[in-house]
């Protein structure tokens, strides 16, 4: 069993730094106890000889370790779904090195497969959120029933704040709000009159507004106060993220005799065609102008030779004949986000799927672009419940 089994009775919200597994593990709530059959239904169909390693790693508090697990137990599932037979870490010939996959179809050798998660904060940023989910998680320990809290937070710190200091000098604000004024501020949608009240750690810098909690809220013994938490907005480098992880995983293995395909699943909050194309093929650039008649212009220009397969020289990373691209697939999201597979124009074994479902962009020799195939959702393959993901009820 991936699970303990244990009776379960808690119906909380996940706090702040609980670990995933540990949640998924404890919590009594039915979208969490779907979830959890689900991953023992996949689970149980893993190969013998990887259980062990791959329940480890599952069962890791560290969320790092859990996401990347969850990302290879996600694709045994899918690709065995899709009639392939998956070995895990096959030996390969001069290489000390093991892919986490050999895919085979009717015992025919077909590809390797790579799995590995993209977007994960640097070990600086991690222990950051954690001091920050720290200071949250104690400030929805108080005992503030008539108040709902958004949160807004900038910057970040290298201590621990003293979250004592803080929970008080929030209660003493909190008991000197006039109640009726705040509601009435908030059905006028005079935000501005709203009070607010800041606090500050080193570069940490949290921000409250109050909104008064309904009757009914307030008098729920599991409920949080914390009702909304908004961070500073931040650069997003989902285009680098990808690249790192492909060429991370280009670089283990000499020649292969087989396709490799490199699965990367995007934890970065927004991934779409652009940074997938300004990864893999050169960050697209754009030409400005002015007309000899007059008046500006911009139009494309062309791709920087930062590619993953495309560098000063031409095509390159030849090996990764393919790349399965996820955006923030998890065990709640993979019914409604399918991943893309994206072939190498010019790889040195051409990944061939001729029944292949999923959508995928594939080169197309007659306009020397890539074209899209739209396929069907991952949700018709996986062995789901219907509907997924469950109610909260």
């Amino acid at each position: 069993m991936l699970f303990d089994e244990i009776e379960r009775t808690e119906t909380r919200a996940k706090h702040e730094r609980e670990s995933s597994f540990l949640y998924l593990n404890s919590s009594a709530r039915p979208p969490i106890a779907a979830a959890r059959g689900v991953l023992e239904l996949w689970f149980e169909a893993y190969p013998d000889a990887g259980k062990a390693d791959l329940r480890a790693r599952l069962r890791s508090p560290i969320d790092a370790q859990h996401n990347a697990a969850f990302w290879e137990l996600y694709l045994y599932e899918l690709i065995s779904q899709l009639g392939f037979t998956l070995e895990p870490h096959p030996d390969i010939e001069g290489s000390s090195n093991h892919p986490d996959f050999l895919a085979k179809e009717n015992e025919v050798p077909k590809f390797y497969l790579e799995a590995i998660v993209a977007g994960l904060p640097s070990a600086k940023v991690a222990g950051a959120e954690a001091r920050l989910a720290e200071v949250l998680d104690l400030v929805n320990k108080m005992q503030v029933g008539s108040w709902f809290l958004q949160v807004e937070y900038q910057g970040s710190s290298d201590t621990q704040p003293p979250v004592k200091e803080l929970r008080n000098k929030l209660d003493q604000w909190l008991n000197s709000l006039d109640a009726e004024a705040i509601d009435a501020a908030l059905k006028a949608e005079d935000w501005d009159s709203l009070p607010r009240f800041e606090w500050q750690h080193e570069g940490l810098t949290l921000a409250f507004t109050p909104s008064p909690r309904s009757p009914k809220s307030a008098a729920k013994p599991d409920s949080r106060p914390i009702g909304m938490i908004m961070g500073e907005p931040h650069q997003l480098n989902v285009d680098e993220d990808i690249r790192l992880a492909v060429v991370a995983k280009a670089k283990k293995y000499g020649k292969l005799s087989l396709p490799l395909v490199v699965a990367v699943n995007v934890l970065s909050e927004h991934c779409d065609k652009i940074d997938i194309d300004n990864a893999l093929f050169g960050t697209e650039t754009v030409v400005f102008g002015e007309r000899p008649e007059g008046g500006r212009f911009a139009r494309p220009g062309r791709r920087l030779p930062d590619g993953v397969w495309f560098g000063a020289n031409g095509p390159r990373r030849r090996t990764v004949s393919s790349v399965l691209i996820g955006d923030r697939i998890n065990c709640y999201s993979c019914a409604l986000r399918t991943p893309l597979l994206v072939h190498h124009p010019y790889p040195n074994h051409p990944l061939s799927l001729p029944s292949y479902p999923l959508p995928e962009s594939k080169p197309d020799e007659t306009t020397q672009t890539m074209s899209k195939k739209e396929g069907v959702s991952a949700s018709g393959i996986l062995r789901l419940p219907d509907p997924w993901p469950p109610n909260d009820d």
